[in-house]
């Protein structure tokens, strides 16, 4: 048997309101949801916009940098190393020979010199490790002359490897000798090839 339902409803009645309430927070959320991916949207947009305009500013110097170093390589293939380096090699020895202090090597030969030996020329020869090779053209009254001279220059921490290369004797008082000396100056300027 069936139990009877007593409904006087015209419409049969439906119990509706916990869907609805669903229906609304779904609704709410969805909302929310949308909103929440807009202003995320919007925000990126925006953020990106700023990025890409300095990505773009990158790329644009880092392609005018590589232009600039393609150009500055065209030019580097075009100097001639080996001219440069004999125009280098060449200014380095003017150099060296114009930072030369005469006034120190004069002092110096004063110093170490037998008070009877004179100097007749000098020309000294500028070496790339700093050293100078002095010739020197001497007179002296006595035939020891010369071999004070050598002993004297060898004693002298300054001058190095004295040795003779002529000697010769004119009339009765005079002798003549040259002498081969290097000389460390105070300040020596190595020419670096």
């Amino acid at each position: 048997m069936k139990p009877i339902h007593l409904n006087l409803a015209s419409r049969p009645y439906r119990d509706t309101r916990p869907f609805t309430i669903v229906v609304v927070i779904a609704a709410t959320i969805i909302a929310a949801m949308t909103y929440l991916n807009a202003v995320t949207f919007l925000r990126y947009r925006y953020e990106t916009r700023t990025t890409t305009a300095k990505i773009a500013s990158t790329q644009a110097q880092t392609q005018q940098e590589e232009r600039r170093a393609a150009l500055a390589n065209d030019r580097l293939k075009g100097i001639n190393v080996t001219l440069l380096a004999t125009q280098t090699q060449f200014a380095n020895a003017q150099l060296a020979e114009r930072a030369f202090s005469w006034s120190e090597l004069l002092d110096r030969l004063e110093h170490v010199l037998p008070s009877d030996v004179r100097i007749g020329g000098v020309a000294p020869q500028f070496g790339k490790n700093g050293l100078i090779h002095l010739n020197l053209l001497c007179e002296t009254k006595t035939g020891q002359g010369m071999v004070n001279t050598i002993n004297r220059f060898n004693a002298d921490p300054h001058f190095s490897h004295a040795f003779p290369t002529t000697e010769s004797h004119v009339g009765d008082a005079a002798w003549k000798f040259a002498v081969g000396v290097d000389y460390k100056p105070s300040m020596a300027r190595v020419v670096t090839e």
